[in-house]
């Protein structure tokens, strides 16, 4: 090993002093933690860097093994040496340690270390340990992705897992643009595509799957812009579809019909002429879909108060209609009337009250559930009776 030339920071006798156990020499310095105590750390000194730190182990203090013990060993003092003169000597240790481990954001995060520090010398368990560092601002403000990139996986699994994603991302790219496609053609430089592989395995853009989705997305848009890809031509060949179907009024006034339905019910669907009118505007380019959406949810705010924002009168129904299932014992369509009586008083019906409404209904007492019931009335009654008259 070169000897090192380098001073250690502080001063000796103030800020370190040197001591020997075992016939080795250590390096030890006293850090204060948040909570306000005291604790050594060392660093072990090699032989051959004696003469540069003026170290004659004949002169110095020997200590014993409960001494050595309560050092908080880190390893090799040439973990703290260069740098800045005056930086701690737990910071250029850090600063070694973030090279190590791929510059990870937690190693210079001042609060989160402070925590791992303090559990490494006062032995916190494992369990103990996670609970107060998930109290950090950093811990808090990352997602578990994030989490798990920075904390959990080594250099050669974040390695893996871009090379995973870059190789899916280029598949996608494929796709896009055609197999005879080259990232120059795209427009994207391979050093590029390795950054967003890593933004999508380390979480930077949400769980891994949506931030592919995200990266896939935009690029689309950009392949779609391109005559002559895959991605082109899937587009062009989606909005022939799209001019042929609205060139077709009766296909579009019977979607409409079902859009009225959904988010209406089937009770207050337009008037055929309203329904019509519609077609013919959206046929001729006079409205466009957004205006119809628009003025349907407008119709359902206005009929159901009680929707929620984007809600149709179907997503509301759904429950209901499986309650009248469940309790007839039968199944039944969406323009059943007593779906229309959800909303009576202007107010949803509570699923509660809902179930007393269907087992108000004549064909509930004509259902299975009401017979099952009564037989078994009848049979608890009768073992009561048996049982008095015993």
């Amino acid at each position: 090993m070169p000897q090192l030339t380098a001073s250690l920071p502080g001063i000796r006798g103030k800020d370190y002093r040197f001591v020997v156990y075992g016939g080795r020499v250590y390096v030890v310095y006293t850090v204060k933690l948040p909570n306000g105590r005291r604790v050594l750390m060392s660093w072990r000194v090699d032989k051959g860097d004696y003469k540069a730190f003026g170290i004659e182990p004949g002169k110095l203090q020997k200590i014993s093994k409960n001494q050595f013990q309560n050092l908080n060993f880190f390893g090799d003092v040439s973990e703290i040496t260069g740098g800045e003169p005056g930086e701690h000597p737990f910071q250029k240790y850090l600063r070694k340690l973030r090279e190590l481990h791929g510059n990870v954001s937690w190693l210079s995060d001042r609060e989160f270390m402070s925590v791992m520090l303090m559990g490494f010398v006062e032995q916190w368990s494992d369990a103990e340990l996670r609970q107060r560092l998930s109290r950090t601002r950093w811990y808090q403000s990352r997602t578990n992705a994030q989490r798990t990139w920075e904390l959990e996986l080594s250099k050669a699994e974040k390695r893996n897992a871009i090379n995973t994603w870059s190789e899916r991302m280029v598949d996608a790219l494929e796709e896009l643009y055609g197999p005879a496609f080259s990232l120059q053609e795209a427009g994207i430089d391979s050093t590029d595509l390795k950054k967003s592989a890593e933004a999508i395995a380390s979480g930077k853009w949400g769980d891994p799957t949506e931030g592919f989705e995200i990266w896939l997305g935009q690029e689309r848009d950009k392949a779609e812009k391109v005559e002559g890809s895959a991605a082109w031509i899937s587009l062009q060949t989606e909005l022939e579809e799209q001019r042929a179907f609205m060139n077709r009024p009766e296909d579009m006034f019977e979607q409409l019909r079902q859009d009225a339905m959904m988010w209406l019910g089937p009770a207050a669907v337009p008037s055929t002429e309203i329904l019509q009118s519609w077609s013919e505007r959206l046929v001729s380019g006079v409205a466009s879909e957004a205006d119809w959406q628009q003025w349907i949810q407008q119709q359902a705010q206005s009929l159901y108060p009680f929707l929620g924002p984007n809600e149709t009168w179907q997503d509301r129904a759904s429950a209901y209609k499986r309650i009248v299932e469940e309790t007839w014992g039968m199944p039944i369509t969406w323009d059943d009337p007593i779906l229309g009586r959800i909303g009576e008083g202007g107010e949803a019906l509570s699923y509660d009250e809902f179930t007393k409404l269907a087992r108000q209904d004549d064909r509930f007492w004509q259902g299975p559930v009401a017979r099952e019931e009564g037989f078994d009335l009848f049979n608890y009654l009768n073992q009561v009776f048996q049982g008095v008259g015993v």
